[in-house]
């Protein structure tokens, strides 16, 4: 029941893939493991509903970025792509917090499921970044993603879903990349000194789209970081529960949670402002917080909310223009017009 890839049926007598040979594991609510892997963090230590405590609740970063990329796009009116992808990184989110409260197989599936179904979202967004929809497309994917999750419920295969996840995650960067490069139009990676540069000093030509780059660096950074201790969890995971003076395990694997969390926040946030600066053909706009560690898509200037197109079109009359010190549609000039529609009359 570990990697393999045989036929797998019944989950409930089996014994999952472990990192520390003998574990202080406790019983609790959820029964003994279905999944095919069990994390570094030793289970029911916390509390006896909640099989990995911390591998738990460090999810709430994922359904928070979620939650907000969905709030943003309805508020600038994104196209429905852009719901989804929100939606999708939620629903890994709760997913993954199902997983490691209960480490049963259904968990799993719920986890490693939407997360190659999400990074197939990924990919439409960027295949039609300046294109509007596209139904054979979303039907390709579609069919890869269905094809993907019967093969993959057979058996929750461990190493065959790393290995293919990390390959989309690649092609995922690959498409930032090409991104940057070619909508953008700056390179990908700067000179050192630039990544020192707070945000706030990029009053240059380009600023704009410079500011994206580092939005895209943030997304690749955090990815990498996170993926360095989901690595370390593994590998050091006897010596992490074993660390002198009785320190706890840092749960590197909970770290993992919250920075892939960082990561699609910046993520998708570089989609969505890079597609709003497309179709509104002004410059990307993103607003930059605590000193250039956070940001966030904002409303170009040319761009309206959807908000305010509601109110435009409850509005009972259009506002006065002002053209050379005089208003468009004064009344002064209704007074003039009857006079001047009578005298071509009389002509």
């Amino acid at each position: 029941a570990q990697a393999g890839m045989g036929m797998h049926h019944d989950h409930s007598d089996h014994i999952p893939k472990r990192f520390e040979a003998m574990g202080a594991d406790l019983p609790g609510f959820w029964g003994q493991p279905s999944s095919s892997i069990d994390w570094c963090e030793r289970n029911y230590v916390v509390t006896y509903y909640v099989a990995e405590f911390f591998n738990t609740i460090s999810n709430i970063g994922l359904i928070v970025a979620g939650s907000y990329t969905m709030c943003t796009a309805y508020k600038f009116g994104f196209e429905p792509r852009f719901y989804v992808l929100g939606a999708g990184v939620v629903v890994v989110g709760l997913g993954s917090a199902a997983f490691h409260c209960t480490l049963q197989y259904w968990g799993q599936l719920w986890d490693e499921v939407p997360m190659v179904w999400t990074m197939l979202v990924w990919f439409y967004v960027f295949l039609r970044m300046t294109k509007p929809g596209s139904v054979l497309l979303a039907l390709a994917l579609f069919a890869y993603g269905v094809l993907w999750s019967f093969i993959h419920a057979d058996g929750a295969y461990t190493i065959e879903f790393q290995v293919h996840f990390g390959l989309m995650i690649f092609v995922g960067v690959y498409f930032l990349r090409n991104a940057v490069l070619r909508h953008l139009k700056v390179p990908f990676f700067p000179k050192v000194t630039d990544l020192l540069q707070p945000s706030s000093l990029l009053e240059v030509p380009k600023a704009a789209e410079l500011k994206m780059r580092r939005m895209a660096h943030w997304y690749l950074m955090y990815i990498l970081v996170a993926f360095g201790f989901w690595l370390l969890d593994q590998f050091l995971c006897p010596h992490l529960n074993a660390l002198p003076m009785d320190i706890p395990n840092p749960q590197f694997h909970a770290l993992w949670h919250l920075l892939t969390g960082a990561n699609c926040h910046f993520g998708l946030h570089f989609v969505m402002a890079l597609r709003q600066s497309i179709r509104d053909h002004a410059p990307p706009a993103t607003e930059w917080s605590l000193r250039g560690l956070f940001a966030r898509c904002v409303k170009t200037k040319r761009g309206t909310s959807v908000f305010e197109q509601k109110r435009s079109r409850r509005s009972p009359s259009p506002k006065r223009e002002v053209f050379g010190g005089r208003q468009r549609g004064s009344g002064k000039a209704k007074s003039r017009s009857p006079r001047r529609r009578k005298s071509s009359v009389s002509k």
